[in-house]
Parts: structure tokens; sequence; C-alpha cells
């Protein structure tokens, strides 16, 4: 399940590092429209893309708001809170509280409704990363025959979680 994760998260992102010829040829997806659609959700918010096409804000208290969404063949989205320099990483609950609180508002509340219930049903595998983050990795619709995954990272620094959706 991890090696899975972890290309579709890769995958998503280079999707938007293409250059745009390649993108065209062998997508699923409308790459023009997916570039669009993450201008207008920076802008929306008062921010930017970065180099990689995420979109990218800052928050009044001091943390940053990352949202990575695309894909070619598989599509996928990452929310990352990064912390405010200085702050101490929050609880665990507190982090993922505010997680799922920036997806609601700031991507999709039906998306933070779906990982809530996820990570609520407490099927998934857990490891300590080289950084010392905990990753935890589960179905999001825990016990049907075919899921799509989620795979959450708390660290010191920030708290991110990557889901592929149908």
């Amino acid at each position: 399940m991890q090696h899975r994760t972890r290309w579709l998260s890769v995958a998503a992102i280079l999707a938007f590092a293409l250059p745009a010829g390649a993108q065209d040829s062998d997508c699923d997806f409308d790459q023009a429209y997916l570039a669009k659609r993450m201008q207008q959700v920076a802008a929306r918010h008062g921010g930017r893309l970065d180099a990689s096409g995420n979109a990218v804000w800052m928050l009044s208290n001091g943390e940053t708001v990352i949202v990575a969404s695309g894909g070619c063949v598989h599509y996928g989205t990452t929310v990352s809170l990064i912390y405010a320099p200085g702050s101490p990483a929050p609880s665990r609950e507190v982090a993922i509280e505010r997680l799922l609180a920036a997806i609601s508002k700031y991507w999709q509340p039906g998306a933070a409704r779906r990982l809530q219930a996820a990570l609520r049903a407490g099927v998934y595998e857990t490891r300590t990363l080289d950084d010392g983050s905990a990753e935890q990795v589960g179905a999001l619709d825990p016990g049907a025959g075919f899921s799509f995954e989620y795979r959450l990272i708390l660290g010191e620094r920030e708290a991110r979680i990557g889901w592929e959706e149908a």
C-alpha cells in the first residue's frame, strides 16, 4: 500500500513539472484546466503558484497552506499546513483538526469530511519516517471492495495529507 501511495503522490506532482506537450498527449485529465484551477485557488486566497504549480498562501496566524492537485492517469490532492516560524508543533489531535479545517475552508468541505471519517475509522498503517515525522496510510473507504488511499504526515514543521480521488 505504501509504495502505491508514494508513486501516486509523485505522479501528481510530476504532472505539473512536465512540459505542456508531454502532458497533453498521454493524460486522461485536461492539464490546462487543472493548471487554471490551481491559479484560481491561489488567487482566491491571496496566494500564488510556486514553481511546481502548487497553490501557496499565508494565513493571518503565520501558517502557510500549500495545495497540490492534479494527475495524468490518477487524480490526487495534497494539502499541507506549514506551521508558523518559531511556533511549536501542535499535538497530533490539534494538528489533524487544523489540517482538516484548512481542507474544508480552502479546498473542499466534502473532502475534509471524507478524510475525517477515514481517520476516525482507525484502519491504517503507521511508521516513523527518517526525519522523525509520523506517517499514517489508510483506505478512504474502509471495507469497500476497491478503496482509494490517503497518506497523512505529521512532523515538527508541518501537517500534510494526500489522497486519491475518483
